[in-house]
């Protein structure tokens, strides 16, 4: 069952560590700076499988990948005259990808350029691929707890989709793309969205 209290309460209180993100981002606290020291420290220890492991991990949330994902997503459900659903995954991933795009430009962080792996632009908070890993993954595994009757297929779509949400942020730290901070954040917009979206576009009834 969707528990709409709940998922309003997780939605602003994720909202709300959100902003303290922000603003200490923009203010360059001295406690963004070790949170984001500390992260570093754990995640960026290299190795060349590593290294291959989060580039192939961060493909999945890449622009054009998204975009294509997305698209292909909405058309089934619409092709299947599951019109809610359809209007459900688009609302998550436009919905956060404009947020995330107007953020940005507020807030106007450049990326690290200490050990940068792959090459990347623009600004970094929050992460944008962080922020669609639970818009786009986050709505894909609602739909499976939801619809997929199978507990055995359940159960393993539900594990690769939180794996690909969960591996994706550190995956951006490892590469050297982004703060701890910034995809901390992008996971906070994301679930925000993504919870909004499920409760006033979704509405599931179990």
């Amino acid at each position: 069952m969707w528990h709409k209290k709940l998922a309003t309460g997780i939605s602003l209180l994720a909202a709300m560590i959100f902003v303290v993100f922000a603003v200490g981002v923009m203010q360059h606290a001295s406690w963004v700076t070790a949170y984001d020291d500390g992260g570093v420290a754990l995640i960026r220890h290299f190795s060349t499988a590593k290294t291959a492991f989060f580039k192939a991990v961060t493909f999945f949330a890449q622009p054009v990948t998204g975009v294509v994902l997305t698209a292909i997503a909405v058309i089934v459900a619409a092709v299947r005259r599951r019109w809610r659903i359809a209007a459900y995954i688009a609302t998550s991933v436009i919905g956060s990808t404009v947020l995330m795009k107007i953020i940005k430009t507020i807030v106007q962080r450049p990326r690290p350029t200490v050990d940068r792996i792959i090459p990347e632009s623009g600004f970094s908070f929050p992460s944008g691929h962080s922020v669609n890993a639970v818009a786009f993954y986050g709505a894909l595994l609602v739909l499976a707890f939801f619809y997929l009757r199978r507990r055995w297929l359940k159960a393993i779509v539900m594990l690769v989709l939180a794996a690909e949400i969960i591996l994706l942020p550190i995956s951006r730290v490892y590469l050297g793309v982004h703060y701890p901070s910034d995809v901390t954040a992008g996971l906070l917009l994301g679930l925000v969205v993504m919870l909004t979206a499920t409760t006033f576009v979704l509405q599931p009834k179990k």
